[in-house]
């Protein structure tokens, strides 16, 4: 039996007829590709953050978008938003003062958010560096020159993050370690590890102390200067080469021939059984000073006693050991 389809078939051109002559639907979706309002971005969000724990936020750090060049500063708790990130393979970029520059590449969405961390290593940070040279004098086997660099260094992402520091000077470099007693980093130069086992080699050359830390960041301190090799002294005149003395010694010397402002530095130290013991020590004296009487009372035993001189900048001359005995 036939099958009677002339009717549907025209019902269905009817149809297509109408709905070809209506007017398309309206495209207002932003994330329609026909609307006008058509924006093929994504939302970014995130925290840029310390790079160890506690993982604190860091305000003010930039962070830009390398494709488009749309920057912002995070928050006072190291928060950023972009609402419009353009949907793609997209650069960030994160920098600040004093912290190493990071980049964090990301494919973005349209319609889509995303909420990322970015940690930023923090740049050690040194200050207060600078240098002293010292001369002691002795009778054997001569005097010793040497120089005292010292720096205060501090990393925001704690000390243990630091993994080294060192002081260069022209092609040299010294290692510098913490001092618990003076609370900062010292390198003791001597004049034997320079060319010409000379220290005046490092007068007039620049000195720069470097921190680095465990992901290879380096901070550095500003250049500075030896400001004086000192090699005239005080000359001890009583008592010297085993004079008897009382408890109470009186000590006294010439002073030396010098025109800049310095102090004197005075020390007694103990000789027993073959051991130097430091039993005193009386800094800032006036350079008019030529004598000063010990101020205790010394146990009978043998000693000898030390004058230096200390300029404005704390850089010293001591003379040979002036040796005398308490009976």
């Amino acid at each position: 039996m036939r099958r009677k389809t002339r009717p549907l078939l025209m019902l269905v051109t009817l149809c297509l007829i109408i709905s070809g002559c209506a007017p398309d639907a309206p495209h207002g979706n932003p994330l329609d590709p026909m609307s006008p309002n058509y924006s093929p971005t994504g939302v970014l969000t995130g925290k840029v953050l310390s790079l160890s724990p506690p993982y604190t936020g860091i305000p003010q750090a930039l962070v830009t978008i390398e494709q488009t060049g749309e920057a912002q500063y995070t928050a006072s708790d190291g928060s950023f938003k972009f609402s419009n990130a353009p949907s793609g393979n997209a650069t960030i970029i994160v920098t600040k003062p004093s912290y190493l520059s990071d980049t964090l590449n990301i494919a973005l969405q349209t319609g889509k958010t995303y909420d990322e961390e970015i940690h930023i290593d923090a740049l050690p940070q040194v200050g207060n560096a600078g240098v002293v040279t010292s001369k002691i004098d002795q009778w054997w086997p001569g005097p010793v020159y040497s120089a005292l660099v010292t720096a205060n260094v501090v990393d925001p992402d704690g000390i243990g993050d630091i993994d080294s520091i060192y002081v260069q000077v022209d092609s040299l470099a010294f290692t510098m370690n913490y001092s618990l007693t003076d609370k900062d980093f010292q390198a003791n130069i001597d004049a034997t590890q320079l060319p010409n086992q000379d220290l005046q080699w490092l007068v007039g050359k620049e000195l720069i102390v470097s921190a680095v830390d465990r992901a290879g960041a380096v901070g550095q301190s500003a250049g500075f200067y030896v400001s004086r090799i000192i090699e005239p002294e005080a000359t001890p005149t009583f008592p010297t080469s085993l004079d008897t003395t009382t408890a109470t010694p009186a000590f006294d010397w010439n002073p030396p021939s010098i025109s800049y402002n310095y102090t004197y530095q005075l020390q007694v130290v103990s000789l027993a059984g073959g051991t130097q013991t430091v039993v005193w020590s009386m800094s800032g004296l006036s350079s008019s000073d030529v004598s000063y009487t010990y101020p205790g009372t010394l146990p009978s035993g043998t000693y000898f006693w030390t004058a230096a001189v200390v300029d404005d900048f704390g850089n010293s001359s001591r003379s040979k050991e002036a040796s005398f005995v308490v009976p």
